[in-house]
């Protein structure tokens, strides 16, 4: 296995990690094939097809919600017998749900699965987006570099909110594991076995000495197709060997599943009958709390700096742990 990043400085700058997925996809691409991904249309993250190096983008970035697939095998299916060389990006279980219903993996597809710490559902998303603004907002961001950061945006670009995640009810749940579809917690696609001919994640806990201000990826080759896919994408990428041991404490999909809450149960009944918004503020009473905590002390930064610097309370109220 390797630590990756793209040495294409755009490319990165609009990649969540080391930019190894969009490496590989633009390989496809120029080689006159198709790429299938996740990607948020109109706030809804679903698989897309994409045939152009520019439509590339739209796939790019981190997305924390189970994407809908709606056609995409079916797609797929209908490129591969039409002799395209295919790309799917997913996370395991759609992976696997794409083999089974190919039945075969013909060898003009590629399949490249995600590590994944778990999803929350596209409903519960979107109440986590109500919570933050009323107003109109056309795309998402879920990272700042190497942070968790919740952000939305008009259609022109503007920053319409900017959350820490730890001040973020929605994100903060995503990071801790809370507010995931029940399968998460028991997924059988966590461990060592992949489903992909490549495996790529961010390097959590990465020690090596490659640049990790500008994001490095997890690369795992899986297949004998993939290692000749990463033997043409390592010519144009910075790359070194580094072992499984040293990114498996901080990936713990590489182990086994997210674990469940206490309090999962609660979550799931306010859910079916309330929806995701309430779910997020009512599940969870003392998580809820102190998010609210966060989000009014950081509106005052003299105040921030004060209570952040409290024994024991100031460190739960922190935007980012340290």
């Amino acid at each position: 296995m390797y630590a990756a990043g793209s040495t294409n400085e755009q490319l990165r700058n609009h990649s969540s990690s080391g930019g190894i997925a969009t490496e590989i996809a633009r390989n496809v691409i120029n080689a006159g094939g198709v790429v299938y991904g996740s990607a948020i249309v109109n706030l809804e993250v679903k698989h897309i097809r994409v045939t152009s190096l520019q439509g590339l983008a739209k796939l790019q970035g981190s997305k924390y919600v189970h994407s809908r697939i709606y056609d995409s095998y079916r797609q797929v299916r209908d490129d591969l017998a039409g002799g395209m060389l295919t790309l799917f990006i997913g996370v395991p279980c759609q992976v696997s749900g794409l083999v089974g219903y190919l039945s075969k993996i013909p060898e003009n597809l590629i399949l490249v699965d995600l590590l994944c710490h778990g999803a929350p559902s596209q409903d519960c998303f979107e109440g986590g987006i109500k919570l933050e603004t009323a107003e109109d907002v056309s795309s998402i961001a879920f990272r700042e570099g190497n942070r968790y950061c919740f952000r939305g945006f008009t259609t022109d670009g503007a920053c319409v909110f900017e959350m820490p995640y730890r001040a973020s009810y929605w994100l903060n749940g995503f990071v801790e594991g809370s507010i995931f579809r029940e399968c998460c917690y028991s997924c059988k696609y966590a461990g060592i076995r992949r489903y992909g001919d490549i495996t790529l994640g961010d390097f959590w806990g990465y020690k090596g000495a490659l640049n990790v201000d500008d994001g490095i990826n997890f690369v795992s080759v899986n297949t004998e197709k993939g290692a000749s896919v990463w033997a043409e994408v390592s010519k144009c990428v910075s790359w070194e060997p580094r072992t499984l041991d040293e990114a498996v404490p901080y990936n713990h999909s590489l182990t086994a599943p997210a674990s469940r809450p206490e309090n999962y149960e609660r979550f799931k009944h306010i859910y079916a009958k309330s929806g995701g918004a309430k779910a997020l503020l009512g599940a969870y009473p003392s998580k809820t709390v102190f998010v609210l905590f966060r989000r009014l002390v950081r509106k005052h930064r003299s105040l921030y700096s004060f209570v952040t610097k409290l024994p024991l309370l100031g460190k739960r109220l922190m935007e980012y742990p340290e």
